[in-house]
């Protein structure tokens, strides 16, 4: 555990960037190194495998392991988005044995794990550091609630609408359990790939539905109505709001997902924000005319061939 084999394993089975990996192994020998880093890193990895349920705070789980992350940074001299990663990637190798513990395969674990890939891409494309700025969003991979099933991923969660939901005949009353749904950043969002997710996720959580249809839900910014008039409607981003009865939105006076639109350049003026994509040049011309982004809340009924509408 937290060693330089275990994360060259892990580079090479998510083929991470090539430009990550010099880094990525100087700083972990650096890290394992440096006196007392290994009893921080078993502190931390102890915290980070607490299974809290899946009616935890979200991001109250990643809370008690900031001390430890804080510590091996000012140790260390590394910078915190280098630390978390360096972390959670050893802890991988803990997770591996638990999902072979558990009967699920070495190509769903990297499938699921891969998630770290697409984050330190992230964290590069935007701050320029092979790291991790979301290190509160991972705890409940390795708790094994949340896995990547083909283009998407998947937990189960209990409702948490404030009112019933009816779509296709089916009512979803708050606390039921539904199949909420995540969209990584890691290639198209066509519409092929998405069925074959749903189909994967039925499959996978079939046994849990007592034979019933499976009820996804999803709270995004890719959700937000009025992307509808902010992009062009064959964009797959558009198409994927259709899947959805979209039972609530909201608007904010900031746009939170910024970053997520322009990347390295998400803190400038809206005037000097680039527009080299279609989705670029849209959303800098709406916040260009003042208008407000936002983000959305959706429901769909799936029973593994066909949507309940």
């Amino acid at each position: 555990m937290y060693t330089l084999d275990y994360l060259n394993c892990f580079i090479e089975n998510l083929d991470l960037p090539e430009a990550s990996r010099a880094s990525l192994r100087e700083n972990c020998e650096t890290l394992v190194t440096t006196p007392g880093a290994i009893d921080e890193l078993v502190s931390a990895e102890t915290l980070l495998f607490k299974d809290y349920g899946i009616d935890g705070a979200y991001g109250a789980e990643w809370k008690p392991i900031v001390p430890h992350m804080d510590a091996l940074s000012e140790r260390t001299g590394l910078h915190r988005h280098v630390v978390d990663f360096l972390f959670l990637a050893l802890a991988s190798e803990r997770l591996r044995e638990n999902y072979r513990a558990a009967g699920l395969t070495d190509e769903l674990f990297w499938d699921t794990i891969a998630d770290l890939k697409f984050k330190l891409i992230e964290c590069h494309d935007v701050y320029d550091i092979w790291g991790t700025f979301v290190a509160s969003w991972y705890p409940w991979f390795y708790t094994m609630h949340r896995f990547k099933l083909g283009r998407l991923q998947y937990e189960a969660v209990h409702f948490s609408g404030d009112t019933l939901v009816t779509v296709g005949g089916y009512t979803v009353n708050p606390g039921d359990t539904v199949y909420n749904m995540h969209i990584p950043s890691c290639g198209s969002l066509n519409r092929a790939a998405r069925i074959e997710s749903y189909k994967k996720a039925y499959e996978f959580y079939k046994k849990d539905l007592d034979g019933k249809p499976m009820v996804f839900c999803c709270h995004s910014w890719l959700l937000f109505p009025k992307n509808r008039e902010i992009l062009p409607e064959t964009l797959n981003t558009v198409d994927f709001i259709g899947d959805f009865y979209i039972y609530d939105s909201e608007e904010y006076d900031v746009f939170h997902d910024k970053w997520r639109v322009f990347a390295k350049d998400f803190e400038k003026p809206n005037s000097e924000l680039p527009e080299d994509t279609t989705q670029r040049r849209c959303f800098k011309k709406w916040l260009l005319d003042g208008k407000k982004t936002g983000a959305g809340a959706g429901i769909f009924i799936y029973d593994g061939k066909e949507f309940i509408k």
